[in-house]
């Protein structure tokens, strides 16, 4: 259909989608992965914005293949993706994927959600390094793994309907460039006949296919919003007129390809007839935009209700030539849903607020796109909501004012640049107080004053020994899954689940350093750093990461899928002993020590004299957590508490600031009684906490 189209890519990402589909590399990823194909240049699928990007192209010699970029997404910190291979051949291209997979699951952030993307292991490691850890990812996949045969596709099936087109003779083509068979840009006279919302909605809607005889028919959908019953009318009209397929595509529209150009008349009068022939299908008129407070729990504005409110500005059919390519996108947050970071005019919601009220505010970004030079809009000003439509007006007239001979929208943003843009909309950045216009402060169509859900402060650090115990469940749950799935044959799914456990049962036994790795590499590697090195855990259970892996081939008999669910069972059992040996100065005892004896009660740091500051029962043991940053300090005084009797005192020594602002409030909500709070020292640098245990 796409005059630009190298080849068509849908088998390709058919067989992708399949392979990867419950495949035990991917099923226990940092978070989302997303891997996008565009068959045109055009890069309608916008691949610098996926963990992995396809682009059709070709190579010297014509022979068709992938260029890979990885690492791109929206979100609060937009990037675009890195070129990791200029050209893929299609034998290598499941491996490619793969080995991109393995590296982003061997580093991806798995301890801060908003980092777990693969975007901020590129920012991590850098462009070069990251190739480095590919290549490696690669050929050990290729060693591990049987040979593979050749790429072999799976059938797409989206085949011409068994209608023999014809091609009318009153009825020109129209390109998609909008302009009729004379070339002219204009409606000819073979048009004028016909009706008029017709000749609209053919100018701006449909698209001539390369196969002669056949159009493509968009559907615009106004922010992506359809009945039931319009979905069961297309899903008729597509039988009726088409191979009975339905596209969906990024701008929140649906096509119908395969239409016999004959038709196209009958089939618009059922498509209007149902309320969905509406003229504009990507055009600027055709604003996209998410959801926003009208369903999704994360929306801040609402963002349909501008989308509304701006579709004034730009009415359907009838957009300026000056205006051809120009795009708008509102998102009702900073994630970028709407693809706002993308758009000639970007919008995402934010509150701000005035005394005792809030007003909703977009910021205003210009400049995005990816046709060409993928480009990241830049952040100009943040407009109250009221005031949107006139910003935008006033740019608009701005460009036709200003503009140079031939100048497009998006070149003329990017010549007068954000100082003179900010300096000519700061009037439509004024915000009112509530008692001088109170509209400010109701969003496009709410009924009630704009509010932001509080959704108070973060989490409080849990204990440590809830922690372990969490980690050592979580280590002996996947155990089990993965003896559930070896019963069943599934063995590569189970070698996974396996490595998983193992990788739990490190965390938990890593606690009692008082660290948390973000990555399943550092975690091993740290494993490897302060308990191996230590002797607290058998020295065979060092250097995890190779003498593991982390993978389950598809192809995993159930010989070796047992032997490593009987070598994570050992090591399970060892974390299991090792975390019930404890002490209380949060260490764990070497493993000799345990073999032979129980190791002594560790001795305690006494206080210090202090005739000034003598706390009562100076028999409690002393917990000396000075240079402890917050939470850890409060994760150790937890853990030491919990290995003690209620009723029971302990000493504790913090640094002064957030320390002894925040110990002493998280120990009371658990219940302990703070018995005494003074200075450690003369200059009150340090103090010294004596916490009785609560019941419990």
């Amino acid at each position: 259909m796409c005059p630009g189209e190298v080849f068509d890519v849908t088998p390709y990402a058919k067989t992708v989608a399949y392979h990867f589909l419950r495949n035990p590399l991917n099923q226990s990823l940092p978070r989302k992965f997303k891997i996008a194909f565009s068959g045109c240049r055009h890069d309608c699928a916008l691949t610098p914005i996926h963990d992995v990007g396809l682009l059709a192209t070709k190579n010297n010699e014509g022979v068709i293949g992938f260029r890979m970029s990885v690492g791109g997404g929206l979100g609060s910190t937009p990037r675009l993706a890195h070129l990791l291979r200029e050209f893929v051949p299609m034998e290598e291209l499941i491996p490619s994927i793969e080995a991109v997979i393995k590296v982003f699951d061997n580093l991806g952030n798995r301890k801060n959600r908003s980092k777990a993307r693969m975007k901020f292991v590129l920012d991590k490691l850098g462009i070069e390094e990251f190739k480095k850890r590919w290549e490696e990812a690669y050929h050990t996949l290729q060693e591990a793994g049987p040979t593979r045969p050749s790429l072999t596709l799976l059938p797409a099936h989206d085949d011409p309907p068994l209608i023999m087109p014809e091609r009318p003779k009153a009825l020109p083509d129209v390109h998609s460039n909008g302009t009729t068979s004379n070339g002219k840009g204009h409606v000819s006279p073979e048009m004028e006949s016909l009706p008029a919302s017709f000749v609209t909605w053919r100018s701006a809607n449909v698209l001539s296919q390369r196969q002669p005889g056949f159009v493509a028919a968009k559907i615009k959908l106004p922010s992506g919003d359809l009945t039931a019953d319009q979905l069961l009318a297309l899903a008729d009209l597509a039988d009726t007129y088409s191979n009975g397929n339905l596209r969906t595509n990024i701008d929140q529209n649906m096509i119908i390809r395969w239409i016999p150009e004959i038709k196209i008349h009958e089939f618009y009068d059922e498509l209007a007839a149902h309320g969905l022939g509406t003229a504009g299908a990507e055009k600027v008129e055709d604003i996209v935009a998410c959801p926003g407070t009208d369903t999704c729990g994360l929306g801040i504005t609402s963002s349909k209700g501008l989308a509304r409110a701006l579709s004034e500005l730009f009415p359907p059919g009838e957009t300026p030539e000056d205006l051809k390519g120009v795009t708008v996108k509102i998102s009702g947050c900073h994630n970028s849903c709407a693809q706002h970071h993308l758009a000639t005019f970007g919008f995402h919601g934010v509150g701000k607020r005035i005394a005792d009220h809030v007003a909703p505010v977009y910021e205003l970004h210009v400049g995005g796109q990816v046709n060409g030079t993928a480009t990241i809009a830049q952040l100009i000003v943040k407009v109250p909501a009221k005031n949107v439509p006139a910003a935008v007006r006033h740019i608009l007239d701005l460009y036709r004012q200003d503009r140079q001979s031939g100048e497009s929208l998006p070149a003329f943003l990017k010549r007068t640049g954000k100082a003179k843009l900010k300096t000519e909309l700061i009037p439509h950045t004024m915000l009112p107080t509530f008692e001088e216009d109170p509209s400010y402060f109701y969003d496009w169509e709410g009924e009630k004053e704009f509010s932001v859900e509080d959704l108070g402060p973060g989490e409080c650090a849990g204990g440590a020994l809830e922690i372990i115990d969490n980690r050592m469940l979580e280590a002996e749950q996947g155990l089990y899954q993965a003896k559930l799935l070896a019963e069943k044959h599934q063995y590569g799914m189970a070698v996974n689940k396996t490595y998983r456990a193992i990788v739990s049962g490190t965390k938990a036994i890593l606690v009692t350093e008082g660290i948390d790795p973000n990555t399943d590499a550092d975690t091993l590697a740290e494993f490897d750093q302060l308990i191996i090195r230590k002797g607290v855990m058998p020295a065979a259970y060092q250097n995890l990461a190779s003498q593991f892996g982390d993978l389950g081939s598809k192809d995993a008999s159930a010989e070796f899928t047992q032997g490593k669910l009987d070598f994570a069972r050992r090591f399970l059992e060892a974390c299991q002993t090792a975390t019930e040996q404890i002490s209380r100065n949060l260490k764990l005892a070497p493993i000799e020590e345990k073999k032979d004896h129980q190791p002594e009660p560790p001795a305690t740091q006494e206080a210090i004299p202090d005739s000034e500051h003598t706390l009562e029962r100076p028999q409690a043991p002393v917990l000396d957590l000075r240079g402890v940053m917050c939470p850890l300090n409060y994760v150790k005084t937890k853990l030491k508490l919990e290995m003690m009797e209620d009723g029971e005192a302990l000493e504790v020594w913090l640094d002064a600031g957030d320390p002894i602002k925040n110990v002493p409030m998280s120990l009371r909500n658990d219940g302990h009684k703070i018995m005494a709070e003074e200075p450690l020292d003369p200059t009150k640098a340090h103090f010294k906490l004596l916490v009785e245990k609560g019941e419990g």
